[in-house]
């Protein structure tokens, strides 16, 4: 289940921090063994010691519980396995392939079928034959049983799945302990190597950097031209991001459910990367600030759209009359991101910007645009991404398809991660060092 220098992260998956032991004792005085070695060569950990120095330990009943939920059920695996052993069992003349129950007279007899075979590894018998190395084995059968583990590993190589299958009978309270002595002893692991934490660490990293980027955003008008954005002005990366389908599940919208549903997924240790998109408005600005000051994990980004130039100096109405000024940060939705010609009245004149509630963390008031206007912007948008690709799109609508893909793309940017598995050589503490 592991190899001379390593321990596979799949493993690893269903151990915690509660089933890790250090024999401190033992720590302690091989510590001290090492200092006198330097002078001393002749100098050496006890046979004793082989054993039960730093490892994982929990119940069976523990680890088929944890097994089950990552697609290991005792069921599942019995499946996989007798459909496995059928399969081995009916050779093909024309490709080769012949029984392996071939090689052991007594074989057609006595394990008739792949249920019969995999009833036999689940078995006390079945695993002393998959322990000891096949030289070793005298009897028949024995070597019958090593050759299927074998054949079983090299088929299903996570090795979850033969501790599936080692564990379907074992009684519930039986420890199950994973020694990492030889590792330790090896000098290919240290005690404060962790290889829980490293198997998930590498795995978040993995996700993260590799599984799709997952974009959060205050509306479907957001989440819809932000797709279309990357489709049109980044298609090599389109595929990579995720937005949320409000429309199938009937999501509620908003700036309070981006916040929520963020902090939400940090809480939940989510591995995807995830943008957080917020309008340039000021309830944007305010949400911002919130999910900044909470330190989120550097795989969870949090934007608000970029400012635009024409919003610079741009016609409001208030209390006050009107005026024109700066909208950026007071009410700059995605709605401002495609032009000043998708926010002109048939006049010529741009729809205004109506002062709304005051947001006191802001100290400013919340500015957008009427409905009937926002409903004709959000009609020229959308009649605007009709068009099939970018040749016919206006030349401000294709620019706001560039100015938010680069937004996005930035704000997906991966953090720094080692690209090496849990087979590389790298030391742990290198590999800490360069993060």
């Amino acid at each position: 289940m592991f190899g001379k220098n390593f321990v596979s992260d799949q493993l690893m998956l269903v151990f915690t921090e509660g089933d890790l032991f250090v024999d401190t004792t033992k720590r302690d005085e091989l510590s001290r063994l090492e200092e006198l070695s330097a002078d001393h060569p002749e100098v050496d950990a006890p046979l004793a010691w082989h054993s039960r120095l730093m490892g994982y330990s929990a119940t069976a009943a523990a680890l088929r519980t944890r097994l089950e939920l990552q697609g290991f059920s005792s069921a599942r695996v019995r499946s996989l396995c007798t459909a496995y052993f059928d399969d081995e069992f009916s050779p093909n003349a024309e490709d080769g392939h012949i029984d392996p129950r071939d090689s052991w007279p007594e074989g057609r007899s006595a394990y008739p079928d792949g249920a019969a075979v995999t009833a036999v590894l689940s078995s006390r018998r079945g695993q002393a034959a998959a322990q000891a190395p096949i030289f070793q084995l005298d009897d028949p059968e024995q070597r019958f049983l090593n050759n299927q583990w074998v054949s079983l590993r090299e088929g299903f190589d996570d090795p979850r799945f033969a501790l599936a299958l080692s564990l379907m009978n074992t009684r519930p309270d039986t420890p199950v302990t994973l020694d990492l002595t030889d590792l330790i002893l090896g000098g290919w692991m240290e005690f404060d190597d962790l290889p829980h934490v490293g198997a998930r660490a590498r795995m978040a990293a993995a996700v993260s950097a590799s599984g799709p980027v997952i974009v959060i955003t205050e509306g479907p008008s957001d989440a819809r031209w932000l797709r279309r954005a990357l489709e049109i002005t980044a298609p090599a990366a389109a595929h990579l991001f995720e937005f949320l389908d409000f429309a199938e599940y009937q999501a509620p919208g908003g700036t309070d459910r981006v916040v929520s549903l963020t902090k939400g997924m940090a809480s939940a240790k989510v591995m995807n990367r995830i943008v957080a998109v917020l309008d340039n408005d000021t309830a944007g600005r305010v949400a911002a600030q919130q999910l900044q000051a909470l330190r989120l994990p550097s795989h969870i980004a949090v934007t608000t759209l970029p400012e635009v130039k024409y919003a610079t100096s741009y016609p409001t109405l208030g209390p006050s009359g009107s005026t024109v000024t700066n909208v950026n940060g007071r009410a700059a939705s995605i709605e401002f991101m495609f032009g000043e010609d998708v926010l002109r009245d048939t006049d010529g004149s741009m729809f205004p910007v109506r002062w709304q509630s005051f947001i006191g963390a802001a100290d400013d008031y919340q500015g957008r645009l009427d409905k009937h206007h926002k409903a004709i912007v959000k009609e020229r948008i959308d009649h605007a991404f009709m068009k099939a690709g970018s040749a016919g799109m206006p030349h401000e609508v294709l620019g706001g398809c560039h100015r938010l893909a680069d937004m996005l793309l930035a704000a997906a940017d991966p953090p720094p991660h080692i690209p090496a598995s849990e087979f590389s050589d790298l030391p742990a503490s290198w590999r800490r060092s360069q993060v």
